[in-house]
């Protein structure tokens, strides 16, 4: 994969369909911390720079390299975007469901840590708005987490 007799294209696509994949096998119920949001971010931009054989004196850009393996969403958002989905999944469940009896514990007592209040600022963070029945309906659910569209505000 990192001979550059393959093309870009081909380049991109065995890096969505393994390495990525496999980068976010279980990320749907993972609380993605801005600390794992830098690991995968810098990774993903080694992995793209070598594919591309980009070196960083060439000063390229990451976002232009990405367009150049066809790759259009980065590996934070389609975190994100997996972790909204399956927030979605388990308010579609009946309330007696052990997922749904979890999403609703409270926690009483519990304490707040430095960094939860400086990450608690919410830079740089996507926002999906929906409404309190939005996640009944599938299809609308998934259109407005789709990664790389500009969810719009509901209800």
């Amino acid at each position: 994969m990192w001979l550059p007799t393959f093309l870009l294209k081909t380049k991109g696509m065995d890096y969505q369909s393994c390495v990525r994949s496999a980068m976010l096998y279980g990320s749907e119920t993972w609380c993605v911390r801005e600390y794992e949001m830098a690991i995968l971010r810098r990774t993903e931009r080694a992995m793209v720079r070598a594919m591309c054989g980009a070196k960083l004196m060439e000063k390229k850009r990451t976002e232009d390299l990405m367009e150049m393996l066809g790759l259009k969403e980065t590996v934070v958002q389609m975190a994100k975007a997996n972790g909204v989905r399956w927030y979605g999944h388990v308010l579609r469940r009946d309330g007696g469901h052990v997922l749904r009896k979890a999403l609703e514990f409270e926690v009483k007592n519990k304490r707040t840590t430095k960094e939860e209040v400086e990450n608690a600022s919410g830079e740089g963070e996507q926002e999906y708005w929906f409404g309190e029945r939005d996640f009944i309906n599938r299809a609308r659910w998934r259109v407005g987490v789709g990664v790389g569209e500009v969810a719009v505000k509901v209800g």
